[in-house]
């Protein structure tokens, strides 16, 4: 009988509200740095909601309904999020909120206001930091994790893997076929995974199962042995993986890409070609002729007539020049795709290989205490420079993240892993938030008689569905027409110059012509191998090695590059540049490349 009056009351129920205006726009999600498409956002006289059916799918949770009492429940970590339909009413667990407005049963749904989501206890509930622009449609999701990085660095005779912990917690390790299980007790990680292909692991896929964090380390080989090490300062788990076979570290990595991500990049860069076809009919000049025309032009001309998305800090920071309401397009797409990458689970019944030790340390944490190192007679002497800064602040996101400060945490990361290589003698530029003119960073450098040169910068464009990660190292002529733009881009703080640094300037491209070729090989093989490492690292979309003008990298007298990061000028890429993982990440890349470029060249003189 409950049961009949129950589903009586709910068929009445969505009779009602039938004849209410709702109007529909698409609501830009983006959860732990990948797009999320299945989402709406609804203008219900005059108030904007989301669907309770779209938010469980997103949550990956599911809805009980109470029609008696008119309500849903959804359910998340063993906690429940009480909606009342037609009421202003919200329960978390025992405890009561009222909205600004009510929810609405409308059909077979319940429209709840999107007040819900930035209600703290929302928050702790989902266990998930969200932020909701309004002006834009978006809404950032970033899940609460106590697990904060996930690096490897590569030797020929073993890989280390590093897990970075906030917290002190309880792990246990065990071998399965062609992998092996690491699961953390109370961690918490969203899902993900970094591609190796180191010839000794294959990659760490990670998630959250059952209240535990859990890592797979899928091998390449079978290891001579396994070791784990604890650490206190600063709170990590060290996986010391011995090969069983010599990894060749002089060769970049053979990174693996899934098929899905080859096609979907494919058919980005096909449907760029159809545009950039169509433009160049329009203006009835071919590429070649465009990029020679451009190139010759001043910098004055660079900035003012340049006919290609041209962004300075000026213009980037006007926020409603740039930043039109987000639409979902094929460039969005690269990091859902890879985000759909398998994670390998073990099952009781699969071989576990036993022809390998492991050795898990299951001792109280230990203190790291720092060693001062000698650093070799050889060590070769890196600048590490993060553009912009001080009256400088780069490119501006959509939300106002600076590119001068993720130059900045990115390059000091970097200098704490060239600091632990005794092979390696770093140089920062800068080490606060300071303007450099751009003449006086190459001096540094070659002042310094350094070896490398390595200019650290964030991307921008007006489109803002650009992204990806790029490297440029220096020529005359600028490899294509978006080089043309990154060029101007970087080039434009010379405006922010005075007339002294601009007189060094002139100098500067005098003597440039003169050593340039030497180094543009070098330049071009240590960006191959960065390139290579950061692939697996940031599965970022790779939009290859180029070449510009930089102003930065003129008179430089050594090998010297320029890495664009990701753009910050898109939504998705910019959330991602706020995180100290992926600013790891391509420290971590940048690291490895260029010790896998010492170390080809140590094996040509051999």
């Amino acid at each position: 009988m409950f049961v009949f009056t129950s589903i009586f009351c709910f068929a009445n129920n969505k009779l009602q509200n039938t004849d209410i205006s709702v109007e529909t726009q698409k609501l830009d999600v983006i959860f732990d740095g990948n797009s999320y498409n299945d989402m709406n956002l609804y203008n219900i006289s005059g108030s904007k909601f989301v669907s309770t059916k779209e938010l469980a799918k997103l949550l990956n949770t599911r809805i009980e309904w109470y029609s008696v009492s008119k309500k849903i429940s959804i359910k998340l970590k063993n906690k429940t999020i009480d909606i009342y339909y037609d009421s202003r009413k919200i329960g978390f667990g025992k405890d009561k909120e009222k909205l600004s407005i009510p929810s609405i049963l409308i059909n077979d749904d319940v429209y709840v206001p999107i007040e819900l989501l930035q209600l703290k206890k929302f928050s702790t509930i989902s266990e998930t930091i969200l932020e909701f622009d309004n002006k834009h449609a978006i809404l950032s999701i970033t899940s609460k994790s106590n697990i904060s990085a996930v690096r490897y660095y590569t030797k020929e005779n073993n890989t280390e893997i590093v897990i970075e912990l906030d917290e002190k917690m309880t792990h246990t390790i065990k071998k399965a076929k062609n992998s092996i299980i690491v699961s953390f007790q109370r961690g918490k990680i969203a899902k993900n995974n970094v591609i190796a292909n180191n010839g000794a692991i294959k990659d760490i896929s990670y998630e959250t199962k059952n209240r535990e964090a859990v890592f797979t380390i899928n091998l390449e080989q079978t290891p001579k042995s396994v070791r784990t090490k604890k650490f206190k300062k600063p709170l990590k788990l060290v996986v010391e993986i011995e090969h069983s076979k010599p990894v060749d570290i002089a060769q970049p990595c053979n990174i693996y890409i899934p098929d899905t991500v080859l096609l979907n990049d494919a058919k980005i860069k096909t449907e760029e070609k159809i545009l950039n076809e169509t433009e160049i009919k329009k203006e009835n000049i071919n590429k070649e002729q465009a990029i020679k025309q451009t190139t010759e032009q001043t910098v004055e001309q660079e900035k003012n007539d340049i006919d290609v998305p041209v962004i300075d800090a000026k213009i980037i920071a006007e926020d409603s020049q740039i930043y039109d309401k987000p639409k979902v397009e094929a460039d969005l797409e690269d990091s859902q795709v890879l985000s759909k990458v398998q994670t390998v689970t073990v099952c009781d019944e699969q071989v576990i290989d036993n022809s390998y030790a492991i050795i898990d340390d299951t001792e109280t944490f230990k203190d790291i205490i720092p060693k001062a190192k000698d650093i070799s007679k050889t060590a070769k002497i890196v600048v590490l420079d993060a553009g912009h800064g001080g009256h400088d602040p780069g490119a501006i996101g959509p939300h106002g993240v600076k590119e001068k400060d993720i130059n900045l945490a990115i390059v000091l990361y970097l200098e704490k892993l060239f600091k632990k290589d005794n092979n390696y003698k770093v140089i920062l530029t800068r080490d606060d938030d300071t303007f450099i003119p751009l003449v006086e960073r190459a001096n540094i450098a070659n002042k310094k008689k350094a070896d490398l040169f390595i200019s650290v910068h964030c991307n921008a464009n007006l489109k803002r569905t650009i992204s990806g990660f790029e490297i440029y190292f220096l020529s005359e002529n600028a490899s294509d027409i978006e080089a043309v733009s990154t060029q101007a881009l970087e080039n434009s703080v010379i405006a922010l110059e005075d007339k002294t640094d601009e007189q060094k300037t002139i100098l500067q491209n005098m003597l440039w012509s003169m050593v340039v070729n030497e180094y543009i090989n070098e330049s071009s093989e240590l960006s191959s191998f960065i390139v290579a490492e950061a692939s697996g690292r940031l599965k970022s979309r790779r939009r290859e090695i180029k070449q510009a003008n930089f102003h930065v990298l003129r008179g430089t007298q050594m090998p010297s590059i320029l890495v664009e990061t990701a753009y910050i000028s898109n939504y998705i890429e910019e959330t991602r540049l706020k995180t100290s993982n992926f600013q790891k990440s391509v420290a971590d890349s940048i690291y490895e490349g260029v010790k896998k470029y010492y170390a080809r060249k140590t094996s040509n003189k051999q």
